[in-house]
């Protein structure tokens, strides 16, 4: 049941409404973006953490009907609005940056904000499409969730995705920090004990092989594979890092260019794996944030090739940071990533060949 303020409630009930709609857009990586059907910005805090939002008349949004049904059917609708560049522009939304955005659909009394809002819809950004200057995005509301299959199936191939919660391989893992009790890491299992990164980059990150606590300042770290560094009464151990950070050199085009980088990751390690335009160097990279997986890395000519180019222009000197890459066999799981316990494949199950199987009649 929605709760709206008595004196909201007392306005609802009359015969003249001052009411506008706005709604309120959360992208994932933070920003916020507010809109109105009022024709003058509105300034509104609607108490859920964020404090006063300007909700801004110039874009134009309309929506469609709002109707709710019983059950678990999931109750969807439209916000079409103008592209402006000042506000939502084509290119962020081809580029990604609202996918999965939490959207909230409210009303208030624009003559009375202190009133409070009555609550429409919560949910986030499905199908968006771009008609020339118009846009229509779908919002689906959180009954949306109950709609979808969720479940897995026996592979030879793991299901995870490297780095995530099933998987537990630290792409990045913690900074070293001083006077800090360290522990031992399982063989074979990258999720458990200390693995850290110093920190400057240097190319390298460092397991712990003897327990104990980190020193009062950092330590000089011998950088050679497998070289140990004393700290404090921990003993580390140097690992090559499963991420980089580089700056772009040359630019082929949005999918194709060389990174100014000195060291020695491999090509099959980074082969596969993930780019991200980071916030580091000015003014920050126009792809800022955006992610692409790498179709292949060259370490001989650091030169990178991603899957799909980038929505926006790659320049030299943006800052990136690349991610190692699986191919989810236990091979490359063992060998590379001493990740076999939570390995999450069925390598050894019988494929349907063996189904299909048949006695020798001779």
């Amino acid at each position: 049941m929605k709760t709206v303020s008595p004196e909201l409630a007392a306005h609802l009930a009359g015969a003249a409404l001052t009411l506008a709609t706005c709604w309120k857009i959360e992208r994932r990586d933070g920003t916020i973006l507010g809109f109105t059907s009022h024709d003058r910005d509105l300034v509104f805090d609607l108490a859920d953490g964020d404090g006063p939002v300007s909700y801004v008349a110039a874009s134009g949004f309309t929506r469609s009907n709002i109707a709710g049904v019983a059950g678990f059917a999931a109750d969807n609708l439209d916000v079409e609005g103008v592209l402006d560049s000042a506000a939502i522009a084509v290119a962020d939304l081809r580029a990604g940056r609202y996918d999965f955005a939490e959207i909230k659909v409210f009303e208030v009394n624009y003559k009375a904000l202190n009133q409070g809002a009555l609550k429409l819809r919560r949910g986030q950004v499905g199908q968006v499409r771009a008609e020339g200057q118009v846009f229509v995005a779908e919002l689906r509301g959180l009954a949306d969730r109950y709609s979808q299959e969720i479940g897995e199936i026996y592979s030879p191939s793991c299901r995870a995705d490297l780095g995530d919660g099933h998987c537990g391989v630290r792409l990045s893992p913690p900074i070293w920090q001083a006077s800090t009790a360290y522990t031992l890491r399982q063989v074979r299992d990258a999720a458990t004990g200390s693995v850290v990164r110093p920190t400057v980059f240097n190319d390298r990150q460092f397991r712990c092989v003897q327990t104990g606590t980190s020193d009062i300042s950092e330590p000089v770290w011998n950088l050679p594979l497998g070289a140990q560094t004393t700290d404090g009464s921990v003993t580390w151990e140097a690992e090559r890092a499963l991420a980089i950070e580089a700056t772009v050199a040359t630019v082929t085009d949005n999918r194709g260019f060389t990174l100014t980088y000195g060291g020695d990751a491999p090509d099959a390690l980074m082969t596969g794996g993930v780019l991200t335009f980071t916030g580091i160097g000015n003014p920050p990279p126009a792809n800022l944030d955006l992610k692409m997986e790498v179709k292949s890395w060259l370490l001989a000519t650091k030169a990178i090739t991603l899957f799909l180019p980038m929505p926006f222009d790659v320049s030299p000197g943006d800052s990136v940071s690349v991610s190692a890459g699986c191919d989810k066999s236990l091979a490359v799981c063992r060998a590379t990533f001493d990740n076999v316990l939570n390995f999450r494949g069925e390598p050894f199950v019988p494929g349907n060949d063996l189904l299909f199987r048949t006695p020798d009649a001779r």
